[in-house]
């Protein structure tokens, strides 16, 4: 674990390096262009704006209204098909603008965090940081530096996304870096000899730090190489789990000045818990997701929804160590019974 020279605890090599990186880029001159109207909302009332969703009718049309809320939120990791979440501490940075606005949105992260039962760090105290967002005018010159010089931060993608990933096309984008985790903790971990180059099993001299915890980053070469070990033979699971690392969010701080700061911190919340399939097109329920949807007819919600604090409490409170259309299937059976209420 390094130390930044920004002073912030950094969980990995990339992330401290991005930190630097983010630092150097910004410089006073991009700090001068922050967008003031942005960072000053945080002080003003958050203008109301009721969303009311169509009245369901029984319990079938919700049923089909939150299935489709729960896949357009839950994109499935490209290793392992499976959703991912937070299992270690979310703690923000956030970097581009002012204190005041930096810390609004921090602790709206780390609040509705708290509230759907991810992992966080305890108040007030440094933390290593898993969650990094930049805001910037040139949001596609920083990404064009990430992507050439710390790729692991995009995460792992097949090839044919290349362009896809390293496009910047919307206000906020987000890369997920994720990792794979063996949780049958009695079965042994292969990693790859340092001295000999052989396969051996076990938590040894010479072993993958990566794997000698049962967690490996998600990559090219992890992909092809030594695996988490898991349950074989079984059609229901394989006790195997995906597993956020790092998130970086890049937001393009000349598109957001007419919205909020309330807004944006929620939006942001939303993106830095879960890995959203689905931003272009209006949600099934209302969401603070279709805030920036090209599609969505207005008004929209800009805030957290009723529909959005049952999902991060399903997606935080259900079993993601199954198959994916289990995993699916629990999410949205926990989010019909916050509903209903049973």
């Amino acid at each position: 674990m390094r130390r930044s020279k920004s002073g912030c605890l950094c969980l990995s090599t990339w992330s401290c390096v991005l930190a630097c990186v983010i630092a150097a880029y910004m410089g006073t001159a991009a700090a001068a262009a922050q967008p003031q109207d942005l960072q000053s909302q945080s002080l003003q009332p958050l203008q109301e704006v009721t969303v009311t969703a169509t009245r369901l009718q029984d319990h079938r049309a919700l049923a089909r209204a939150v299935s489709g809320f729960v896949a357009s939120h839950s994109a499935p990791g490209t290793r392992t098909n499976q959703i991912g979440r937070w299992h270690e501490p979310v703690c923000p940075l956030v970097t581009g603008l002012q204190p005041a606005g930096r810390n609004f949105i921090t602790r709206e992260i780390v609040d509705v965090a708290r509230s759907a039962g991810a992992p966080t760090g305890s108040v007030g105290k440094k933390c290593p940081v898993t969650v990094e967002i930049v805001f910037t005018r040139e949001p596609q010159e920083l990404l064009d530096r990430v992507a050439k010089s710390y790729r692991p931060l995009l995460g792992f993608y097949p090839v044919s996304q290349l362009k896809q990933m390293t496009t910047f096309s919307r206000p906020i984008q987000a890369w997920y870096e994720t990792g794979t985790r063996s949780v049958d903790t009695q079965m042994p971990i292969p990693y790859m000899s340092v001295a000999t180059g052989d396969q051996r099993f076990g938590n040894g001299p010479g072993a993958d730090p990566a794997l000698q915890f049962g967690m490996q980053a998600d990559s090219e070469v992890a992909a092809t190489g030594a695996q988490p070990s898991g349950s074989a033979g079984s059609y229901l699971g394989s006790s195997v789990r995906s597993e956020f690392i790092h998130v970086l969010i890049i937001a393009d701080s000349g598109q957001l000045g007419r919205y909020p700061l309330q807004s944006i911190a929620d939006y942001l919340a939303v993106l830095s818990l879960t890995h959203m399939a689905q931003l272009d097109h209006c949600a099934p329920l209302p969401s603070i997701t279709d805030l920036l949807a090209s599609s969505c007819p207005t008004p929209v919600a800009d805030s957290l929804t009723a529909a959005d604090r049952s999902y991060l409490k399903a997606l935080y409170s259900a079993d993601l160590e199954q198959n994916l259309n289990l995993e699916l299937g629990d999410v949205h059976e926990q989010m019909m019974r916050q509903i209903e209420g049973k």
